[in-house]
């Protein structure tokens, strides 16, 4: 179920995540700094009243591009601006790479993969547990509960200690990893951790 607070941190996300790319199109295109602030804001205003679907949204960059795009003709179009470039060229010049081939540069990632599975082989096996229920079966804290007949608060409270573990862990080989790359690898570190038990 979406709510109203979940597409507005999912939105939030974007904006801090896709913001520098979209002021970049938008400067490309010949608008002023502060003219693309302000439409920028705007563009993140509107998504927030249309209550996008941000779950069907499967690669938010090249969403966001078009439409960012798509408000930059309509608002040449209404205030005359003088220069325009063709606003294909940036998109091409963009290169979002697609899940597939974000899977595949992960995926071939050996060391790094290495170095996390030993980080999550170091963990309490309650932390193991409830991270593999997390990141690769994707259960939610309710159903990690039902299944381990731990409380919410304690599966809360694990997988909180397993990803605080995982890092200060990882922070001594690889000190510039983010917790976004650690989180989008611990489903292939998790599952290949599970395959060599059995």
């Amino acid at each position: 179920m979406i709510t109203a607070t979940s597409t507005y941190q999912q939105i939030q996300n974007w904006y801090e995540a896709f913001r520098i790319h979209l002021i970049k199109m938008g400067l490309k295109l010949g608008y002023r700094e502060d003219e693309i602030n302000d439409l920028i804001h705007q563009f993140y205003l509107d998504l927030l009243e249309k209550n996008v679907n941000t779950l069907s949204i499967s690669n938010p960059g090249a969403y966001l591009s078009v439409a960012f795009k798509r408000k930059l003709i309509d608002y040449h179009r209404k205030h005359g601006k003088s220069t325009l470039i063709n606003a294909d060229d940036i998109i091409d010049e963009m290169q979002i790479p697609s899940i597939q081939e974000t899977l595949e540069q992960v995926q071939t990632n050996a060391e790094l993969i290495a170095k996390i599975r030993a980080a999550y082989q170091k963990l309490p096996p309650r932390c193991q547990k409830v991270i593999d229920l997390k990141f690769y079966k994707g259960f939610n804290t309710q159903q990690i509960a039902a299944q381990t007949g731990l409380s919410e608060r304690t599966v809360y409270n694990n997988i909180f200690e397993g990803i605080k573990l995982l890092r200060v862990e990882l922070n001594k080989t690889s000190p510039a990893m983010h917790l976004a790359a650690l989180l989008s690898l611990l489903p292939l570190v998790v599952s290949e951790s599970i395959l060599q038990i059995f």
